[in-house]
């Protein structure tokens, strides 16, 4: 069944970016609209978008009987996870991929939400990402509340990315990762979309970018390699089992979070191979068919965790850790010569 909701890009000049957010509202049953004024239009394909650049312009877009919600990092945002839509047919509007939203959309609009980042240097999602973790929570997941907790960093899950078939669809989601607060990440390349790629894949995987804030350690965990974990959940838009929202997905360095890419995947994966418990965690979405974008449905259960995890309770300050957070543990165990620190801005790019 269709949202009331709309989906609008304002002001996107990648065109891979904009058909990465049609997939994200294909997702949510919503219409994904562009308010153009950066060139989007020159560079759109209708093969590769699978359909035209449907337009709204700034009369529609800011008219006062349509509310706005904003998705922004702006002084007196809400947190996206405890927001609901406004009455009426709200428009959920994300922002151009270096500006962000512009002044008269946050000017006119009637609530402003973000999405609660952990990280130190990386502290957004790309575009498509943004929108398709919003629409989770203010479309399908209305009224889940950040939980509120002491030291919720220790209950951190190592998290595995395995076999990603895109090596910007993997970039982007390194970005994710590095942005809600990981600092240590493990990768299945089995499809060598990260490590052994000609140069210019290797470039446009990584964005290359000028600054080095808070690295993100990039570790190579080979498939034929057994893990450690004594607990594995495997989360994803279509394994069999309780949705998202029901399944802890923190639990410290024990547990071993894994997000397959299931285009690239296949249903006969040794899952036991990763640890001698294993669950599953399926990610429910309205529509049905929907075109499937790894660095969506890992953006979305990765907010998931940052949900579950939780803030500091205010006036509660823990002890400063003696040693690097515990969660890197679990990955340590299969480091190699090969790992690699990437930083988060050679991920903004995607």
């Amino acid at each position: 069944m269709a949202s009331r909701a709309r989906l609008v890009g304002d002001g996107l000049e990648n065109p891979a970016n904009a058909y990465a957010l049609r997939d994200a509202a294909a997702m949510f049953g919503v219409p994904c609209l562009f308010r153009d004024g950066r060139g989007l239009a020159g560079h759109w394909s209708a093969e590769r978008a699978g359909g035209p650049l449907d337009m709204i312009g700034s009369p529609e877009l800011l008219d006062p009987s349509t509310p706005i919600v904003a998705v922004e990092n702006a002084p007196g945002a809400t947190s996206v996870f405890g927001t609901a839509l406004p009455p009426g047919r709200p428009s959920v509007v994300v922002g151009n991929e270096r500006l962000g939203v512009r002044p008269d959309v946050l000017r006119s609009a009637a609530r402003c939400v973000q999405i609660p980042m952990a990280g130190r240097g990386v502290n957004t999602l790309n575009v498509a990402s943004a929108a398709a973790v919003a629409l989770h929570y203010l479309v399908a997941a209305s009224g889940r509340r950040t939980v509120r907790g002491a030291r919720p960093g220790s209950r951190r899950p190592a998290v595995l990315l395995l076999g990603p078939g895109d090596h910007v669809e993997a970039g982007s989601t390194l970005r994710s990762a590095a942005a809600f607060g990981w600092q240590t990440v493990g990768l299945d390349d089995r499809a060598k979309v990260w490590w052994g790629t000609p140069r210019p894949v290797r470039t446009e995987a990584r964005a290359a970018a000028r600054s080095s804030r808070n690295p993100l350690r990039v570790v190579p965990v080979p498939a034929e390699r057994p893990m450690p974990a004594r607990r594995v959940v495997v989360a994803g838009l279509r394994v069999t089992g309780p949705p998202l929202h029901r399944v802890d997905l923190t639990g410290g360095p024990e547990t071993l979070l894994v997000i397959p890419d299931e285009e690239a995947t296949g249903p006969a994966e040794d899952w036991r191979r990763l640890g001698p418990r294993v669950e599953f965690a399926r990610l429910e979405v309205p529509a049905a068919d929907v075109p499937y974008r790894y660095r969506l449905v890992a953006a979305i259960v990765l907010a998931e965790v940052a949900r579950q995890l939780g803030t500091r309770v205010s006036g509660r300050p823990g002890p400063a850790p003696r040693h690097r957070p515990r969660y890197d543990s679990s990955l340590a165990l299969v480091d190699s010569p090969d790992a690699e620190l990437v930083t988060p801005a050679e991920l903004e790019a995607y």
